[in-house]
């Protein structure tokens, strides 16, 4: 005869079992819900890369369109995408969902950089002269007369050889541009209505939205205290003067003139008709750019003027479409380094201490002593095309045959 606590002993017994079986069903339940969920996440992740390849292939080339498509014609895995210009760079979106979920990325795109040589200069009949502790490390485009050493201030080429590398003859003129992206570039300077620049704090705009176009007044001379990221174009019909208090990242900005003061940093596009000038010791982050595009009507030399301790990480730019005769310049201050590429369409100007990774392109070189002006001398400066790192990507604004395009930065 069993006793009376076997029954409740049973009955405990049982529901420990239920619970535990419940608690097992359960875990079951949710570790197939977490597979699940792993499993497109990968696929997401796999769709994702594939969208931006298809981006960065040389076939697709339409800008501003949505383009969706079924990557395996099941209905289940699709993508969005969409390619704009945002300033002299590529910007892709690509966004892949499948069912409710959706993994989205934006980056700039870029070209891989394979040229090297580290300067070209023009053929206009005349050597470029080193002098002091110039070093020229990587290839060379230069005129037939090519290279020599001369005496500045009673010093001489301290160099053993000339150039390390191998040089090439260049043309009469510096190699072209993309002249339908400076076209789209320069429409930019008189966009339609903005919205009115009234922001205090910061503003942070994703590369998914539309783009915040804002139009400055002729009572806002001066950006300060201000931090901006993102999707935003600033416009003016007069002179810009961005503040060391700003921030700026990704950011485009377009006007006559621009002023940057000494000590700013950030990371941004620049585009003026007749100037930019940056103070001392400011920090340019890269992807940055700073461009200088000549109108025809203009009777004044358009210049880009950087200051003593610069550095300098992307690309400086001069460009007109027909020579004038006050060509446009580049001056490039004292101890200033510049990480990228440096186009102008007609004189760099430098100063001793200059450094520059990358590649110099010009119709002419100046050096200003205290004692006279030298044309294509090169007194103290160093350009070293092997220190360029080798993640650098350029932009589309250079011509090049057949570019293999890279991700340059991810945004979002």
């Amino acid at each position: 005869m069993l006793k009376a606590s076997t029954l409740y002993i049973v009955v405990i017994i049982s529901l420990l079992i239920a619970m535990i079986s419940a608690s097992l069903l359960t875990i079951a339940f949710y570790y197939r819900l977490e597979v699940q969920k792993k499993t497109r996440l990968d696929n997401l992740l796999h769709n994702e890369n594939s969208g931006r390849e298809i981006l960065l292939s040389e076939g697709f080339s339409d800008y501003d369109k949505k383009v969706v498509m079924d990557l395996f014609a099941d209905g289940k895995d699709s993508l969005v995408l969409r390619k704009e210009l945002w300033g002299v760079y590529e910007l892709g979106m690509v966004k892949a969902f499948e069912l409710k979920d959706t993994l989205k990325r934006s980056f700039l795109i870029g070209n891989v950089f394979l040229d090297s040589n580290v300067l070209y200069l023009a053929d206009e009949d005349r050597p470029l002269s080193l002098s002091g502790k110039t070093q020229l490390v990587g290839d060379g485009e230069l005129p037939k007369s090519g290279l020599k050493q001369s005496y500045v201030d009673g010093k001489p080429y301290e160099g053993k050889e000339l150039i390390k590398g191998k040089i090439t003859e260049s043309n009469r003129n510096v190699p072209p541009l993309d002249e339908k992206l400076i076209q789209q570039l320069e429409q930019n300077f008189k966009p339609e209505k903005g919205l009115p620049f009234n922001v205090r704090d910061s503003m942070v705009n994703s590369f998914f939205n539309t783009v915040q176009l804002y139009q400055l007044e002729l009572n806002q001379p001066v950006i300060e205290d201000t931090k901006l990221r993102g999707k935003i174009i600033l416009v003016s019909d007069t002179v810009i003067t961005i503040a060391a208090t700003t921030v700026l990242e990704d950011v485009q900005i377009y006007a006559p003139a621009i002023i940057v003061a000494s000590g700013f940093k950030g990371s941004c596009q620049l585009f003026a008709r007749d100037s930019i000038v940056i103070g001392k010791d400011c920090t340019f982050d890269y992807p940055s750019f700073a461009g200088v595009f000549k109108s025809e009507e203009s009777k004044i030399q358009s210049k880009i003027s950087i200051g003593e301790g610069v550095t300098f990480s992307g690309i400086l730019m001069t460009y007109e479409k027909k020579r004038s005769d006050l060509q446009t310049m580049i001056s490039l201050g004292a101890k200033s380094r510049v990480k990228g590429e440096v186009f102008a369409t007609g004189y760099i100007k430098m100063e001793k201490g200059l450094t520059v990774y990358g590649k110099v392109y010009a119709k002419r070189f100046i050096m200003q002593t205290p004692a006279t002006l030298y044309e294509n001398y090169l007194i103290d400066i160093t350009l070293n095309r092997k220190l360029l790192s080798k993640y650098y990507l350029s932009s589309i604004v250079f011509k090049r045959a057949i570019p293999d395009k890279k991700v340059l930065k991810w945004l979002n």
